[in-house]
């Protein structure tokens, strides 16, 4: 019998142990923030809602730098630029032990309704993101303009660099080791963009090939992937062989069920 007790309790220990989160979700007044075994980042609530500050391990500063935005979708209407505003609404879609998917609503200025759904996991450096435009109050083109999305870095980085293999992507890379990636396996291209008194300062994809005309109730989607990692250009190149792959598990495995709320209340056990 005390075999047996002992059993349960190794087994119970077990299942919690795998069942831990190595992927948190949580908030505060101005950001969502998503913290893995690999990097820490900062989604931002106002303004032009997107990444705004990433941590990645061994970094003591933000790899982005700071600013009042830096990734977000635009499109040109016949008035002007139009940018995805701040966060209108955001959710946990699953989490499942080293895995978190993240859904994130806002609107432009204009007839677009942006939705993006962002995968993180505790084992690779690159997120998946998928991005639907619904047309809100007229017809509109989903995707165009040569801006969806572009990245902005707020800080002086060693170089910046547009590949066309295996599909179009664009890198930065810091003098402290780490670097950041747009990769778009759909996109018709990739650019650099001269941007806050930086030559370049921007990078950016094209999926203009991907625009269809909506009407009013209508969406388009588009997947892409952004990558936060420890390396230079040639690390940030050849990642572009991996980020369309299933990430391996990482630091947890079990699945622990779906949330109805934020994840405010949970920490990672690590």
């Amino acid at each position: 019998m005390k075999k047996l007790l002992l059993l349960v309790i190794a087994v119970a220990c077990l299942a919690g142990t795998l069942s831990a989160l190595a992927v948190t979700v949580d908030e505060d007044n101005q950001y969502v923030i998503v913290e893995t075994e690999l990097y820490k980042i900062h989604w931002q609530k106002s303004g032009n809602m997107g990444y705004i500050k990433a941590f990645v391990e061994g970094s003591d500063e933000s790899i982005i730098g700071a600013a009042g935005r830096a990734f977000y979708h635009a499109s040109k209407y016949a008035d002007g630029w139009k940018d995805w505003s701040g966060l209108q609404e955001w959710e946990i879609l699953e989490e499942a032990g080293g895995k978190a998917v993240v859904q994130y609503i806002s609107k432009d200025a204009g007839n677009k309704v942006y939705t993006c759904v962002a995968h993180y996991h505790d084992s690779v450096t690159y997120i998946k993101h998928e991005v639907t435009v619904t047309a809100d109050g007229a017809d509109v083109t989903s995707f165009e303009s040569d801006h969806e999305p572009q990245f902005e870095v707020n800080m002086d980085v060693v170089g910046m660099q547009v590949f066309t293999q295996p599909f179009p992507h664009a890198v930065y890379w810091t003098e402290n080791g780490f670097f950041g990636a747009l990769y778009g396996p759909d996109a018709e291209s990739a650019g650099l963009q001269e941007w806050g008194g930086r030559n370049p300062g921007r990078l950016k994809l094209n999926h203009d090939n991907m625009g269809e005309n909506l009407k009013d109730g209508e969406s388009g989607t588009i997947v892409y992937y952004v990558a936060f990692g420890k390396g230079d250009e040639k690390d940030g190149n050849e990642l572009a062989n991996e980020v369309q792959g299933e990430p391996p598990l990482g630091g947890a495995v079990s699945p622990v069920g779906s949330l109805t709320t934020t994840w405010a209340g949970i920490k990672s056990a690590k």
